[in-house]
Parts: C-alpha cells; sequence; structure tokens
C-alpha cells in the first residue's frame, strides 16, 4: 500500500484479530485511505480463517507490529499444550495452516516499546502483564496502567489484549485500547479499531458479516467431532461475547463499553 510519509497521516490502530478476516476486512474497508497502521498483537489464535487473515495482514503492511501473547503460542506450541484438548488441536492446525514463512513473519512482531508512527510519539505495548498485576480493563488500579512503559516517559501507551475500547488518563500519561477487531466481549457484534488524524484519536467500530467466519469454522475438519466446541465459539462470536456472556463483560455491556 501506498504510504503518506508526512506528520499529518492517518494512522490505523487494531489489535486482536484472532483469526477473524471477517472483521479485518471490514476495518480495512472502512479505513482503507489509512497511511500508517499500528497492530498490536494476537493475529491468528484460535480464529478459523487463519490464512485468509495472513494475507490481509501482509497486504496491510503494517509499520509495526507488537508481539501478543497469542503470537508467542504460533511460534511455541508448548505454551498451550496445558489447554484443553480441543483447543490444542485447533491450534495445532491453525499453525499448520499459517506455514513457515507466515510464522517468520510473526516471528518479526516486536517488542514493546517506544515507536513514532506518523509523527506520533507512542509506546506501544500488547496489554498482558505480570502475574499477580490485574489486567488493564476501564476499572483496573493505576498499577495496570503504570506497569506497561514505566521506564518510558512517553505520553501516550496504546494497549490490546483486554478486547474493550476505552481511553484512561492517569497523571501525564494517556491509555488508549481500540479494542478487539475480531473477538468482542462486550455484547455487540462489531469490529472495534482506533485512528489517530491529524494528530488527534478517535475509537471506531464496524459492523460485518460473520457468514463466511462461521462457514469457515464449521467447516474445519478438526472441529467435526467436537460439535460443542465448535457450537460454543459460534454462539460466543454472534452473541458478542468472546469468551463468554459472564462478568465483567456483561457489566461492561451494561455500562456502555464496545
Amino acid at each position: 500500500m501506498e504510504r503518506d510519509m508526512s506528520d499529518k497521516s492517518k494512522v490505523l490502530v487494531i489489535s486482536d484479530i484472532h483469526g477473524n478476516a471477517e472483521a479485518l476486512r471490514a476495518v480495512m474497508t472502512a479505513e482503507d485511505d489509512a497511511d500508517r497502521v499500528v497492530f498490536l498483537g494476537d493475529a491468528f489464535v484460535s480464529g478459523p480463517q487463519p490464512i485468509e487473515t495472513a494475507e490481509l495482514l501482509e497486504y496491510l503492511e503494517a509499520d509495526v507490529s507488537i508481539m501478543g501473547n497469542h503470537d508467542r503460542e504460533v511460534l511455541d506450541a508448548n505454551l498451550f499444550t496445558h489447554w484443553p484438548e480441543g483447543w490444542v488441536a485447533l491450534n495445532e492446525w491453525i499453525i499448520e495452516s499459517l506455514g513457515k514463512e507466515v510464522i517468520d513473519r510473526v516471528r518479526a512482531f516486536k517488542p514493546a516499546g517506544e515507536y513514532e508512527i506518523g509523527g506520533i510519539s507512542m509506546y506501544l505495548h500488547h496489554g498482558e502483564l505480570e502475574q499477580g498485576i490485574p489486567s488493564p480493563l476501564p476499572d483496573a488500579p493505576a498499577e495496570s496502567f503504570l506497569a506497561m512503559g514505566s521506564e518510558s516517559r512517553c505520553p501516550l501507551v496504546l494497549f490490546g489484549h483486554t478486547h474493550v475500547q476505552f481511553t484512561r488518563t492517569i497523571g501525564e500519561k494517556t491509555y488508549i485500547n481500540p479494542g478487539s477487531v475480531g473477538q468482542p466481549r462486550c455484547g455487540k457484534l462489531h469490529a472495534c479499531y482506533g485512528v489517530f488524524e491529524n494528530g488527534r484519536y478517535s475509537p471506531r467500530q464496524v459492523t460485518y458479516d460473520p457468514g463466511p467466519w462461521i462457514e469457515a469454522l464449521e467447516s474445519l475438519e478438526v472441529l467435526k467431532n467436537r460439535l460443542s466446541m465448535r457450537e460454543w465459539l459460534k454462539t460466543a462470536l454472534l452473541s458478542g461475547y468472546g469468551i463468554g456472556e459472564k462478568e465483567p463483560w456483561t457489566r461492561y455491556h451494561a455500562e456502555g463499553y464496545a
């Protein structure tokens, strides 16, 4: 894609695609004039469209892609061997489907750190924190946010992982989560992302047809004998509760989070 290299670039911020090519395609269509792209991690696991997602990401040519916890699992299957058997089988299929070339691209994803994109200085972090520190959700304690980029003076911190779209300011730092492209958790079936235009940030959402995602899910040979798992995944996406309709996601839905 051709990119505007000026400081007035339009910067698309995406995170947590999780093998949902339909959602990513909808975002790319809605923001096809983006000059720069930031990806905050978790590309493929555990969704039914890994190859299609890889093709879209290759076309998108993100300026920076941050390594997510599920991206590390693509590189090291030992990280999910303790998962339930069905999930292990699905993830092994995803890794096999991606092939060496795509996996090598994942290997090149960047660590958390300071980056300058489109003239904007930002600290990028996937959002996974050390064990014992609460996840950086909207009502998490300040320590959860201060744990991201504590060594940096950068006033802008972008992160994903929690799949909730929100912004929070603590002291002189502003923390932005664009939400999840491919796995909604707050009871709405849409793709969440964010955009910087002329240095100003705005959260955005776009709806999409989940039909091709469902078709891909139902065609997976690895789930042919795991019908309850397949139906759980289908219901989770369609309901907008990607990992189940439960706290805190139902509360965030009631409070209007995306």
